[in-house]
């Protein structure tokens, strides 16, 4: 059976932390992989990354992504070192000449693109959108900031749903002889058309009815609400909080003093 959500249920530390604990360790884990663009100290901040993946026990669920990933990868090391310059010359590529430090600020930057989206991976394979919408909604009560949240939400609850349609709808135009996997790209394009028109309507269908549904419901009716699913910070959350906040300050505090750093320009 396909799977088209990202979330698995696993009783894993990551999976107990508060949304909001784990919404600030994913902020700072940004901030990390842009602090450094030396390959070695961006490995550091992946590893990182990794070990949170592995603790959750959700790494299986990113197969997905890994083409996606290693395209972007091999894209970033290749690219990047002719849009950079450096001190130490390398060898000419055509007209162009490499230097060493563009060619590790390629990898690095590598690396630290393909963390940030390991990050984030993990992020929603370990936090219920239920969850992570009542916590967020804690950050501020406000008529306008519940509607924000809300809307939000629906877009990570939709997107399972139309993943679901465009695989029915693949589906059934194989069913009729439309081949849109075994082509080249051209006529991949072509034989995708007749996919746009049924799943651009159901989705207007469901944004109609999802109107309809949150109004009759009295949407944004009184700004105090009662959930179903509660939230609430412990100790252990805190501690990871602060965590993450002292390694983002140390991480700052030691690019400031010129470790980590290939060029001098992020």
């Amino acid at each position: 059976m396909v799977q088209f959500t990202l979330y698995v249920e696993r009783d894993t530390i990551i999976h107990r932390l508060d949304p909001r604990a784990k919404l600030v360790w994913l902020g700072c884990f940004f901030v990390w992989s842009v602090t450094f663009n030396h390959p070695l100290w961006c490995l550091v901040v992946f590893s990182i990354a990794f070990t949170v993946a592995i603790t959750s026990r959700t790494i299986s669920q990113y197969k997905f992504a890994l083409p996606g990933m290693i395209s972007l990868f091999i894209m970033c090391c290749i690219m990047w070192p002719f849009f950079r310059s450096g001190y130490t010359p390398l060898r000419y590529i055509g007209p162009l000449l490499l230097f060493y430090e563009s060619v590790l600020y390629g990898l690095g930057s590598a690396i630290r693109i393909v963390a940030m989206i390991l990050a984030g991976l993990v992020f929603f394979a370990t936090t219920r959108v239920e969850d992570l919408f009542v916590a967020l909604l804690k950050l501020k009560r406000s008529p306008l900031f519940y509607g924000m949240v809300f809307g939000v939400s629906i877009i990570f609850r939709f997107i399972p749903t139309f993943f679901a349609e465009a695989n029915l709808i693949m589906s059934a135009q194989e069913a009729r002889g439309v081949d849109i996997l075994h082509v080249n790209l051209i006529e991949k394009i072509k034989n995708s058309i007749p996919m746009m028109s049924p799943l651009f309507v159901t989705t207007l269908r469901r944004a109609g009815e999802l109107g309809l549904a949150v109004d009759s419901r009295a949407f944004r009716a009184k700004v105090e609400r009662t959930f179903l699913y509660t939230v609430k910070m412990t100790a252990k959350d805190y501690a990871i909080a602060i965590l993450s906040l002292a390694v983002t300050a140390l991480f700052l505090y030691l690019r400031i003093r010129g470790y980590g750093t290939v060029l001098p320009v992020v």
